[in-house]
């Protein structure tokens, strides 16, 4: 018995020692081979979760290249959560690549890694939180650590948060700059389920972010605490609170007292002054979900009476009013003299389905009093008789309209319906001269999934760059399957060879191709391209538009010109002129820089980018200055005069406060209307604060929304 049992130990010791020649093994493999090393090797080392194999991988990191591997190699070292002789250095080399890494997917791995450790991870989130470093990770980390959120961390969370706006000083004893509305936000997610009623009331008459606002609002509804109601009706009835905020209270004061709202509704919605548009549009779907018999009967008096935003409120809360009379009443909006009233009537005639407008919208298509009452009259009588074959033969002869926006808008139901009938109207928009008729053509000959399309994209692919070049080579993949990304000379190729015997490919075929297309991205190698304040300068016809205003002249956080905080207009100078210097050649772009009034580097085109025009618009961005107030609107509505450009960034740091429009919601509405056939993308950067007017433009545009202090 005793010589079985030191056979035994003999065995596990042969075993133990087999085990670690193979971990040595495999780490002398992944280092000599790096990029090269079998995808197995990496998934050994993440299972043998010894030490020498963490610190096998933690120095592979830093020898591959490819993001593929780096990111095996982030998962393999997620494994050494929770294991005790290796966590610390696999996480905290996590932690570094969390911190250095430009990759957000790669980035958001590591840091959900360091989050799976309920002990070492969640302090070294906290150190992350707490240290000095980009706010981009700080965000992230504490993301992650409110997803596991106790009661312990309630007094660290209200420190984060700070209400009260306490001034703070760094590690060197200088004020620190209030923190980003972004990780407060976090913050206080943590906190909520922690705090009292007294100190989230406490908070909202303190709190500045119209975001908090409305999360306290949201979470004292959802908990039922005795005072919401009273805070609610507080909250809307402030003409300085935020119109997001205002609407927020306002659907939780109709969800509590109903009926009893709507005089207060009512009487908010006549004063366009201190009652903004969303609250005004919000008061009214309220009015409208009701039903209530009383109000409406009231409500329908008013149609057609009083200022326009008085006509559009009345509209939009009388949308679900079903007597024939009341919908006779609305249709004469459309001879209203205000574009606003014209907008909405159509909008809510579509919205009803309503037959027997369809004549006076065909006479608005006839006699548009402006341009847009085109597109009016074609949304409208598309929400009514919807992909009819006759409306749709209809609707393809607007494909060729001179207004930009009019044949837009028919080629963009035209592929909602997949009607192969109109595809010589598609091809024949796919060679206009406006790029957006063009990307237009592109996504709705996509939608149609016909094998006569691939050719004429791939001829178009040729004669094309930029964005738009890019989006052909997406339509091409997803009817084809092919990973040829955007290249001519292979598609041609391949077309050449695979034309008669195609068909288009299927969902299977597509999620079958997806892993080696993936695979391939992931072995590129980084290259150098545009960017403004991190964000990739991918159009070649790209305006970017720059706050001046007065308080551009604040030091910006992170940023210094020797030892003294760098002002926000120099580094906006400085990051701008950085991705003037690196825009492919041929890029045509633009500079429009806002205070109180709009100045452009060019006035009426985008000028093309060669080394004269880059030295002539960097030049112009030397000599900007700032001062003056905030003109958002003019500023972008000058953007989108220029009929070149399909990229937009905008950078600001504070709310509008001077120009035709000051409302953030009436500059989402009008921005949104403008490109809503347009295909522009708008990327924005707000800088010392939470612009949510920015981060709508972005939302709504498909573009990026960065914060910074």
């Amino acid at each position: 018995m005793a010589l079985l049992r030191i056979g035994l130990v003999a065995l596990l010791f042969a075993c133990a020692a087999g085990a670690q020649d193979g971990v040595t093994a495999w780490v002398s493999e992944l280092l000599r081979n790096k990029d090269d090393t079998d995808s197995a090797v990496i998934e050994k080392l993440g299972q043998a979760k010894t030490r020498e194999a963490a610190e096998g991988l933690i120095k592979a990191f830093d020898v591959v290249g490819s993001l593929r591997k780096r990111r095996e190699i982030v998962r393999a070292l997620a494994n050494y959560a929770n294991v005790p002789e290796a966590e610390q250095p696999a996480l905290t080399k996590l932690a570094n690549i969390a911190g250095a890494e430009d990759h957000q997917d790669l980035r958001d791995e590591a840091i959900a890694a360091i989050g799976s450790s309920p002990k070492f991870g969640r302090v070294l989130l906290k150190k992350m939180v707490d240290s000095e470093g980009s706010d981009t990770i700080r965000q992230a980390a504490l993301t992650e650590h409110v997803k596991g959120a106790l009661a312990e961390d309630a007094a660290w969370y209200r420190y984060l948060w700070n209400f009260k706006q306490e001034q703070r000083k760094d590690s060197k004893g200088n004020i620190a700059a209030p923190e980003l509305n972004a990780i407060r936000e976090v913050a206080f997610a943590g906190l909520q389920a922690f705090a009292s009623e007294e100190e989230l009331i406490e908070g909202l008459k303190r709190e500045t972010d119209p975001k908090i606002k409305r999360a306290i609002l949201g979470w004292m509804h959802k908990q039922s605490m005795p005072k919401t109601e009273e805070t609610a009706q507080w909250q809307l009835e402030r003409p300085d609170a935020e119109g997001v905020v205002r609407a927020a209270a306002a659907t939780i004061l109709m969800d509590r007292a109903r009926a009893k709202a709507v005089p207060i509704f009512l009487e908010l919605a006549k004063k366009r002054d201190v009652t903004q548009e969303d609250l005004r549009q919000r008061m009214a779907q309220l009015i409208a979900e009701m039903g209530d018999e009383a109000t409406d009967k009231k409500l329908v008096k008013l149609i057609g009476k009083g200022k326009p935003h008085e006509k559009v409120f009345v509209l939009l809360a009388t949308e679900k009013v079903s007597d024939p009379k009341v919908v006779a009443l609305i249709r004469k909006g459309l001879a209203d003299e205000a574009l606003e009233v014209r907008r909405a009537t159509g909008q809510v005639l579509g919205s009803r389905r309503d037959r027997e407008a369809v004549p006076e919208l065909r006479a608005m298509l006839a006699k548009p009093k402006v341009p847009e009452d085109v597109r009016i009259a074609l949304e409208a009588i598309t929400a009514i008789e919807g992909t009819t074959s006759a409306w749709l033969k209809e609707l393809a002869g607007f494909t060729t309209h001179a207004d930009r926006d009019v044949r837009n808008t028919a080629i963009d139901v035209l592929a909602k319906a997949r009607d192969k009938r109109q595809i010589d109207a598609l091809f024949t928009a796919l060679e206009h001269p406006d790029w957006s008729t063009r990307t237009c053509a592109v996504e709705a000959l996509e939608q149609l999934r016909d094998k006569r399309v691939v050719p004429k994209l791939i001829a178009r692919l040729g004669e094309e760059n930029g964005r738009l070049k890019r989006r052909i080579a997406d339509a091409l993949w997803q009817l084809t399957a092919q990973p040829l990304e955007d290249d001519p000379a292979r598609w041609q190729g391949w077309w050449a060879e695979a034309g008669e015997k195609f068909e288009i490919a299927t969902e299977k075929d597509l999620d079958k191709a997806e892993a080696e297309r993936e695979r391939r991205k992931l072995d590129e190698r980084t290259v150098a391209k545009s960017k403004f304040f991190g964000i990739r300068v991918e159009s070649r016809r790209v305006t970017f538009v720059i706050d001046t205003s007065g308080s551009m002249l604040e030091s910006m956080y992170g940023r210094f010109v020797g030892k003294r905080g760098a002002a926000r207009i120099d580094v906006a100078k400085e990051e701008l002129k950085q991705a003037i210097s690196n825009l492919e050649p041929g890029t045509m772009f633009n500079i429009l820089a806002f205070g109180s009034s709009v100045a452009a580097w060019q006035k009426e085109r985008v000028a093309v980018l060669d080394e004269t025009t880059k030295a002539a618009a960097i030049e112009w961005v030397d000599r900007l200055g700032a001062s003056g107030a905030t003109n958002l609107y003019d500023s972008v509505k000058m953007a989108f005069a220029d009929p070149d450009v399909d990229t937009i960034f905008i950078m600001s740091d504070g709310e509008p406060t001077n120009g035709e429009v000051t409302d953030p919601h009436r500059i989402r509405e009008d921005v949104a209307f403008w490109n809503k056939h347009r295909k522009v993308k708008i990327n924005t950067i707000a800088i010392g604060g939470n612009l949510e007017i920015l981060e709508w433009l972005a939302l709504d545009a498909n573009g990026t929304y960065l914060q910074m202090r």
